[in-house]
């Protein structure tokens, strides 16, 4: 009799134990399902701020002009860039440092050409004049640069995890592909006012990925129904890297911006030439 009920009270406790995790695990996922819907529910308010789902998904190339200035321990300095994106696959890249001895660093990419190029000129003292981008470049300029600018397209669309509250900012999770991207949206404007992601490399200056990066989004005006950051820093978020070739403190950039422009398809088919101008992507 004894035995019959210590078996007892084990069976009850067994299941006492096992309706507890049923319960757990069915209060873990509401929860998860809360997170997920105030997400979405954050992101979708981003989205209307920036200018709404159907004109940031009209956008078939961006073309933006700027000036760059990257702050360092040593070798700051100040370049200008121009950057065509011809979405989904092709992006034109052109900077400028008139400080430096090789001061042309251009990049050209097509995916349908499998197409991934940098230029430098003036080259010599075994800098190439000719070679192949990293890996991670594809990444930086087809994916990572469009949500930077535009917060989603037609083909890059950040898909909403979790949102939480930092101080006065709603955070939403996300994810990009294989990157882990969290958007700080001001209260007010709703507006992503600083983007927390990995360093995949600078603005004519190709590094790798170099761990988390934050990118700062300030002085927003409205281009052409989408409002815009003009100013945009990116620094690196871990590190202290002091030697010439390592990251910079900081790269603070001034743009302007311009949305499906005419554009030369022909820059997209072949290597920047060495003798390039800034302005080679309009059409002839």
């Amino acid at each position: 009799m004894k035995r019959k009920r210590l078996l007892t009270a084990a069976l009850c406790l067994l299941a006492a134990l096992a309706f507890t995790h049923a319960a757990s695990a069915q209060a873990t996922a509401q929860s998860g399902d809360a997170e997920r819907e105030r997400a979405k529910a954050l992101w979708e308010e981003a989205v209307r701020a920036k200018g709404g789902r159907e004109r940031l998904r009209s956008i078939k190339s961006l073309l933006i002009t700027s000036t760059i200035y990257e702050r360092a321990p040593v070798n700051s300095n100040t370049k200008d860039a121009v950057r065509l994106y011809a979405m989904p696959g092709r992006a034109w890249v052109y900077t400028r440092t008139p400080e430096f001895h090789v001061s042309l660093d251009a990049t050209v990419l097509n995916t349908g050409r499998k197409l991934c190029t940098v230029t430098l000129a003036p080259a010599g003292s075994g800098v190439p004049s000719l070679s192949p981008c990293l890996a991670e470049t594809w990444t930086q300029y087809l994916i990572q640069d469009p949500f930077i600018y535009l917060l989603e397209t037609e083909w890059v669309r950040p898909v909403p995890l979790r949102a939480r509250a930092e101080g006065k900012l709603d955070v939403v999770e996300t994810e990009v592909g294989n990157l882990r991207v969290d958007f700080y949206l001001h209260r007010k404007t709703r507006l992503p006012v600083r983007i927390v992601t990995e360093w995949l490399g600078g603005i004519g200056r190709g590094t790798g990925s170099l761990g988390p990066m934050e990118v700062l989004l300030e002085d927003y005006a409205d281009v052409e129904g989408v409002r815009m950051p003009r100013r945009v820093t990116r620094r690196l978020l871990n590190s202290e890297r002091l030697s010439v070739g390592d990251p910079l403190s900081g790269d603070e950039e001034r743009a302007r911006y311009r949305f499906n422009v005419a554009y030369d398809p022909a820059v997209f088919e072949r290597p920047v030439p060495k003798d390039v101008k800034p302005d080679d992507w309009s059409p002839r």
